[in-house]
């Protein structure tokens, strides 16, 4: 308001910012254009623009959905240089953006450090339009010769995940010039795998846990849910075995 009535010309810059007891300063730099918009404005003005930065925050997204995200210190690399196309603020003598403007830059844009999971060539070439698309088509198709389609109870999901006994945590505080120590129960983690089954009710089957060992001890299965299926082999991982004894068990657990 006190810029709008600047521009009528009625008043003089210093006589105006008293009568909105506001520092002349302030007002000066907003009526100059030198800072925008009527909030708070505190640290230094940004190098790019918003377009800019929202041109460049799609592009780091759009990396990062077709699986190639690139690190902080390469987008520093590429703000440096897309900045030396006619844009000031960052180092010279280091070459790249700093970092106190990549973390305001992420949090403007919704970014975050992630830890990436590897993805294969292999499942990544088969993650593409045509095949997604004609693979949820049959599932369509089967579901309703099956008339499985509107009935989630009879819609099953099976999955297994390999669990590691060995845990070693990030960063931790100890003397300087001391060795640091952190025990464990071995040297290096064993697989255990479990297979878990459950519908698109809710109800789960009892999950099958898979030891690497040669024979299996009673002890292992303390506190497991009821009807878990234990087995071992060589690797700790599931074979067509172990897969194919999983496999009558579900059978059997289903309602008859």
């Amino acid at each position: 308001m006190a810029i709008e009535e600047y521009k009528k010309g009625t008043i003089c810059l210093r006589q105006l910012a008293r009568a909105w007891n506001l520092p002349k300063s302030t007002l000066q730099r907003r009526i100059k254009g030198i800072v925008s918009g009527s909030g708070h404005a505190s640290g230094r003005k940004c190098v790019f623009t918003t377009t800019e930065e929202e041109e460049l925050g799609t592009l780091l997204k759009t990396l990062g959905h077709r699986s190639f995200p690139l690190t902080g210190s390469k987008v520093r690399q590429i703000a440096y240089q897309y900045a030396k196309t006619g844009k000031n603020g960052f180092s010279l003598a280091k070459g790249t953006a700093g970092y106190y403007w990549l973390k305001g830059f992420m949090a403007r844009q919704h970014l975050s450090f992630r830890s990436p999971e590897a993805l294969s060539v292999g499942r990544a070439s088969g993650m593409n339009r045509t095949v997604v698309t004609s693979w949820f088509a049959d599932l369509e198709k089967l579901m309703v010769e099956l008339k499985l389609k509107d009935s989630s109870a009879h819609i099953w999901n099976c999955d297994e995940s390999g669990l590691q006994e060995h845990f070693v945590q990030g960063r931790v505080i100890s003397e300087t010039g001391q060795p640091c120590y952190q025990v464990t129960c071995n040297e290096k983690g064993e697989t255990t795998t479990v297979l878990a089954c459950f519908n698109g009710f809710g109800e789960f089957c009892p999950p099958t846990v898979i030891f690497k060992a040669k024979r299996l001890k009673a002890e292992w299965l303390v506190g497991s849910p009821p009807g878990t299926l234990a087995k071992v082999s060589d690797s700790g991982w599931v074979t067509k075995e172990i897969f194919l004894e999983w496999a009558k068990s579900f059978i059997s657990f289903l309602p008859k």
